[in-house]
């Protein structure tokens, strides 16, 4: 997979095995936090047709990347600027029965991230789970892939074999990881080493380890409440270890950029 910059934009694909493992909870709170922490941040639903980002913030999204190929609207048109202040793409709202090969809204999706990579300091894409043509097309995209992986073992397994399906074109690929549903830390890190043992054991590869997401009502409440936790419940567990998350991306955004991301604020100093 070979990529190109158009700026210095960091993009991260935050990605899985399988559905229901939280990714979605976790791109777009991740997304609020960097923002606390100072930052430009977007993010593209690319999980066509069941997109789930706008209706965890309880927003209503104007226009889909689906309509600018259909030529019924302009890129600047599917931009929302959310409640908590980043950017949302939806690459499409329902299923389309007449597009049987996602592939088509490539080249729109492309225009997308073209247009963000001039305004954002990170774009978080959250991609369909497995291992489907999109999810190559984000991967490809991307600066790095996240994985969000959880305990139950066949979650783990169908994690395993995405990132095969990813290795065996590019070895190489700079994967990290965020478990989410542990109780503690050491539960956390206990995933994700039952992960690495299967990836260093058939790929020769480990993946570094992000965070975690704790197991906690807060979370499961913030979906019906369609609120964010890092938004409601700001000094919680919880929005604490999702700082933590977004600060490890921030860091490694700064070790992969000759010129490295800096805050609004950094900007004004280092003008002075």
């Amino acid at each position: 997979m070979t990529k190109s910059k158009f700026n210095q934009c960091f993009i991260v694909a935050i990605a899985s095995g399988k559905g229901g493992v939280g990714k979605s909870i976790a791109t777009v709170n991740t997304a609020e936090m960097l923002v606390r922490l100072g930052y430009k941040v977007a993010v593209v639903d690319a999980d066509l047709g069941l997109s789930n980002c706008a209706a965890l913030l309880n927003e209503s999204v104007p226009a889909t990347v689906m309509d600018i190929k259909k030529g019924r609207c302009d890129v600047e048109d599917v931009m929302l600027k959310t409640q908590g202040d980043f950017t949302l793409v939806t690459g499409a709202d329902e299923p389309e029965s007449d597009v049987l090969d996602w592939s088509e809204l490539y080249t729109s999706l492309d225009q997308v991230l073209r247009k963000l990579r001039l305004e954002n300091d990170f774009i978080l894409i959250d991609t369909p789970a497995g291992a489907s043509d999109l999810s190559f097309w984000a991967l490809d995209r991307a600066d790095m892939g996240v994985l969000v992986v959880v305990g139950e073992p066949t979650a783990i397994s169908d994690v395993y074999r995405f990132c095969k399906f990813v290795l065996d074109v590019d070895p190489t690929y700079p994967f990290a990881a965020v478990v989410n549903f542990a109780e503690d830390e050491n539960e956390a890190q206990n995933v994700l080493e039952r992960f690495n043992t299967i990836v260093r054991h058939f790929m020769n590869r480990e993946f570094s380890y992000l965070g975690y997401i704790p197991l906690d009502d807060l979370v499961r409440n913030s979906v019906t409440d369609q609120f964010p936790v890092v938004r409601a419940h700001p000094e919680h567990q919880v929005t604490k270890e999702l700082e933590y998350i977004a600060s490890a991306l921030v860091g490694i955004s700064k070790k992969n950029e000759k010129n490295p991301v800096t805050t609004s604020t950094e900007a004004e100093v280092s003008n002075q």
